[in-house]
């Protein structure tokens, strides 16, 4: 049978000195609640035979018999001595009955997921447990289902009867059905438990078609094994959580997986420094002191590998399993009720409110996210990979890689800036047309053609993930199709077999239901980097295998393009302009270039005397954000504090140009509102309205009169004679002097 996952788990897990050392090793993914003889079911054996089609339901495969899917499905031939010609054949004859309805079973889900089936492994595998059955020792010649003895034990009696029988050993025939019968009795530990899938300790979603999934689930780490959270209230809670969050769509699998990570090193602390039970502590007053052992554990630890191995764990490393915990615990005291019933575990009852807010602020370090200088490539550097990415189609023989999927892919990841899953997890025919067919925006040999549709797996909600592209991506987008189209047909899919994903795994893929593999894709980028050896302007080398750096690149020349903030959030897929502006660096020319595009005035209407550039340095809008007002800017200097409370209108440091008109005639109208309104409030009451010398209208008044004066700057004064942005002095209020001339001021004396 084909490698897979391994599922069941075995009697024990092993505590390793940190969570970051023990998933460098591989556990053993048995359930160790479940023994291998607890897991068969004869009644169970018997549905699943009686759920295969009727022409399914064999115990020999040949020429004469073979369903059409199985005849594509196998991968190799066997030769008929009598009749002189390559037939197929498969057979689980002299097997008891019950295993060949597991078998039969088993090869009938690897063909149905687009496996394909090795006869000649199969028919040692075959060989080999009938050897063990006829000449094993006494333990095997009762068996009845493949789960009665674990894996190791069926290799060891195939070797044992190899021995017995002095048969002409096959090359490594043990080894051989030690491994099949691993993976047979992964996929058999699914079907015969009848219980909620939570609470098996190893969730595989790729067997077990009861944990919930999206539609597209990037590739990565396909299982999640509990087996390493030893302390068993603990691991069974988490379970609980972990697999509500996930029905109830608050987490998706990756998540669940990430704070799984996290809980590790909950337990790892636990096995250090030991606990009450689910309460963790006798009383509440030992809460505190207990958690800070866990704060001063994590500070204190070691990294062994990663960017910081030998030093202290990252901030983020740090914080992560403090929030999930707290949010576990939290979740946990809100449902303690349920918990008793559901876990069987009393103790969750005792859970205070103490245990709701478990770490104090200063106990979770900063989330820091700080980007890199190099993370948005230069112009050269994308021309110099777009020239040598050649090399990843181009024949191994021809010093290529052979592997015309992954430019394909590193082309589109160049031209569109989508995340690497969202490119290789493309549905095959991902193009819609244009919302705007036949209008300006798709002429041109630049124009948008069409749009391209990719799968958002990081954000939920939003607007459905589609951009514009133009015809270079469509005919990328074609030329693909067309190979994974050869890909299937020449790897045994029925005729007409149209691929779910655009970019395809090549491994046991025969139907094209599972997409390209990421960890594949970053080998490949990895060795191109190597071959083309790329530096920037500054020397630093360029790493082609960080495919975020395209997508930084290309927010950065979206925004840098003059490209407006929520256009480029739409086409990034993001949910805030902060999320946004987290991805784009823009340069210094292009925010000064926007600064200066409009004339600055003074409240009175007047244009700013400094010159714009010299403004514009005098503004640091970067750094001085206390200068930055909704309508415009203040340039009262650094070292003075600002005595006028909120009256910037009427005030002489008060600036603004053209980009605020929106908001200064909105608030004109409301001024003006709010005068006729307190007007008539003030008449009804002493029966005459106030007059001019009010303290309160008089304000108002004044800082109408400065907008009106602004207003009808912005319309009148925006073009100059000469064609300059030429700055003029400008006054706060109307009656202010103009400035003496130079020659007649009155210098002070000493």
């Amino acid at each position: 049978m084909n490698a897979e996952p391994t599922i069941l788990p075995a009697a024990g897990a092993r505590v390793l000195p940190s969570p970051r050392t023990e998933g460098r090793k591989r556990l053993d993914k048995r359930d160790p609640r479940l023994s291998i003889a607890q897991l068969f079911s004869e009644e169970r054996a018997r549905q699943l035979w009686e759920s295969l089609p009727e022409e399914h339901r064999r115990d020999h495969f040949d020429a004469t018999n073979m369903p059409e899917d199985y005849g594509q499905a196998f991968a190799t031939r066997t030769i008929d001595s009598e009749r002189g010609w390559f037939t197929q054949a498969l057979s689980f004859r002299g097997l008891p009955e019950p295993m060949v309805w597991e078998l039969a079973w088993c090869v009938h889900q690897q063909v149905a997921d687009g496996y394909s089936i090795n006869i000649d492994r199969f028919q040692k595998l075959r060989r080999g447990l009938n050897l063990a059955i006829e000449h094993g020792g006494p333990s095997v010649h009762s068996v009845r289902s493949l789960t009665t003895l674990t894996h190791e034990e069926w290799a060891r009696e195939v070797r044992g009867a190899v021995m017995r029988t002095d048969t002409s050993p096959t090359a490594n025939l043990s080894t051989l059905v030690l491994h099949s019968v691993k993976h047979i009795q992964d996929r058999l530990a699914y079907a015969y438990h009848d219980g909620e899938w939570w609470r098996l300790n190893v969730w595989n979603p790729g067997l077990d078609r009861r944990i919930p999934q999206r539609e597209h689930e990037p590739s990565g780490r396909k299982l999640a094994n509990f087996s390493q959270l030893t302390t068993d209230w603990f691991r069974e809670a988490a379970k609980w959580w972990l697999s509500v969050q996930l029905s109830t769509e608050q987490y998706v699998w990756s998540s669940v997986k990430s704070r799984l990570d996290h809980l590790k090193w909950f337990q790892w602390y636990i096995d250090q420094a030991g606990c009450a039970g689910p309460q963790l502590v006798g009383s509440p007053e030992e809460l505190r002191p207990w958690l800070r052992g866990l704060v001063d554990s994590l500070n204190s630890h070691v990294a062994i590998t990663g960017p910081n191995k030998g030093g202290k764990l990252a901030k983020n490393s740090r914080r992560g399993p403090l929030v999930t915990i707290e949010v576990f615990y939290r979740w946990m005291y809100d449902n303690r009720a349920e918990a008793v019933s559901v876990l069987g575990e009393p103790r969750w009852a005792r859970l205070g409110l103490h245990h709701t807010v478990l770490f104090r602020l200063e106990d979770k370090p900063r989330l820091t996210n700080q980007l890199p200088d190099d993370m948005a490539l230069e112009d050269e550097v994308i021309s110099q990979i777009a020239a040598g990415s050649g090399a990843l189609a181009a024949p191994k023989a021809e010093g290529g890689l052979d592997d015309r999927q992954a430019f394909h892919a590193l082309m589109l990841l160049i031209r569109t800036g989508r995340r690497m899953n969202e490119v290789l997890m493309m549905d095959f025919e991902p193009l819609l047309p244009l919302l705007t067919a036949g209008k300006e925006d798709s002429q041109g040999p630049d124009g948008f053609v069409a749009r391209l549709r990719y799968q958002q797996t990081k954000i939920t909600g939003g607007d459905p993930p589609t951009i514009p592209v133009d015809q270079e991506v469509v005919d990328i987008i074609r030329v693909q199709q067309q190979w994974a189209r050869e890909f299937v047909a020449t790897h045994g899919a029925p005729e007409g077999t149209v691929p779910r994903y655009l970019f395809l795994g090549i491994q046991n893929n025969r139907l094209g239901l599972r997409p390209y593999a990421s960890a594949t894709f970053h080998m490949r980028l990895s060795a191109l980097t190597g071959m083309l050896t790329i530096t920037d302007s500054v020397g630093r080398a360029v790493a082609i295998s960080k495919t975020h750096t395209f997508r930084h690149t290309r927010a950065t020349d979206l925004i840098n393009a003059g490209v407006p903030i929520h256009v480029v959030m739409r086409y990034l897929g993001h949910l805030t302009p902060a999320m946004t502006m987290h991805y784009a660096k823009t340069l210094a020319v292009t925010a000064e270039r926007e600064f200066l595009r409009y004339k600055k005035v003074t409240a009175d209407g007047r244009t700013a005397e400094v010159n714009p550039s010299d403004l514009y340095d005098l503004l640091h809008l970067d750094q001085r954000a206390d200068r930055v007002l909704p309508n415009g800017w203040c340039m009262l200097p650094p070292r003075q504090v600002c005595s006028k409370g909120n009256a910037c209108l009427t005030c002489d440091k008060f600036v603004t140009d053209a980009s605020h008109r929106d908001e200064l005639q909105h608030q004109l109208q409301q001024s003006e509102g709010l005068i006729a309104r307190r007007q008539t409030q003030f008449t009804a009451r002493h029966g005459e309205p106030m007059g001019e010398d009010n303290v309160w209208l008089a304000g108002r008044l004044a800082e109408t009169r400065a907008l009106t004066k602004v207003l009808v700057a912005l319309d009148q004064v925006s073009v100059h004679e000469d064609g300059q942005l030429r700055a003029v002095r400008g006054a706060g209020a109307a009656d202010r002097p103009e400035p003496l001339p130079a020659t007649q001021r009155q210098e002070p004396t000493a």
